[in-house]
């Protein structure tokens, strides 16, 4: 299986680059072997590469992590190691997003590293291979981090730049206003604001821009709450309806 999954490299019909970190399902065997018994790993980014299959053939550039954000978080930088074992400041997880010890016993540093060499390396080097690919034919790029979510937060969808520090205010309002078009509920920053791939890549505010971008559970897989559970079954009506709202959203994406 490719640990990284990459469409139109080198296409550059549009001056966007787009990232799926989280929706990965690989776990190495070293690691599996030495899980603890019916481990669950929820609140991964389920089925955004399905959701999302149009990007490849409407020629956007796009890379999508086939590996668990349990193996390793991509969206985390390397310094984050939280001795609270919060996995929002873990770029490695010891327990659950639930709050669950994983593992039997504790991983070795060897084992860390070679994670992160390889599969988080990877991954942000063929980011920012794309990007610097980019800015060959633009004068700016804009990078765009897909994600999900499964709480209710009486929005559709949540758009993050850092709270303006990672895209300029117009970008925003007009991401917002295609969307609200395609008939969304958008919030801007709120529990969402980018998380360490928007913040990193868009930090100078120079030629490269980015954009977080969180898609609600219940409005594409279910309508209804969601709690510690793996794969969840999808409303196929539900799910082909939103995805339409979202081509239309990209399609329109491609003139801005």
């Amino acid at each position: 299986m490719q640990k990284i999954e990459t469409f139109n490299l080198h296409r550059h019909d549009f001056p966007f680059v787009i990232s799926i970190p989280h929706s990965g399902e690989y776990i190495t065997p070293k690691m599996k072997s030495n899980l603890q018994d019916n481990v669950i790993f929820s609140n991964i980014d389920w089925y955004l590469p399905k959701f999302y299959y149009f990007l490849k053939e409407m020629g956007f550039t796009t890379i999508i992590n086939r590996v668990s954000r349990y193996v390793i978080d991509v969206n985390r930088g390397l310094e984050q190691r939280d001795k609270e074992n919060n996995y929002t400041k873990n770029f490695v997880y010891t327990k659950t997003t639930f709050g669950n010890e994983m593992y039997k016993s504790e991983i070795s540093n060897s084992e860390i590293e070679d994670r992160i060499n390889q599969f988080y390396i990877p991954y942000h080097q063929m980011i920012n291979q794309a990007i610097q690919e980019k800015l060959k034919y633009f004068n700016k790029v804009y990078l765009i981090d897909l994600h999900s979510f499964g709480r209710d937060l009486r929005a559709d969808i949540i758009l993050g730049n850092g709270n303006g520090k990672t895209t300029n205010k117009a970008f925003l309002e007009q991401i917002e206003k295609m969307l609200n078009k395609e008939g969304f509920r958008v919030k801007n920053n709120e529990l969402y604001s980018g998380g360490y791939i928007t913040k990193y890549y868009g930090s100078k505010r120079g030629r490269c821009e980015t954009l977080q971008m969180e898609l609600w559970y219940g409005t594409y897989i279910e309508k209804r709450d969601f709690e510690n559970e793996e794969f969840p079954n999808i409303n196929e009506e539900l799910f082909l309806e939103t995805q339409q709202r979202i081509r239309n959203f990209f399609e329109a994406l491609k003139n801005l």
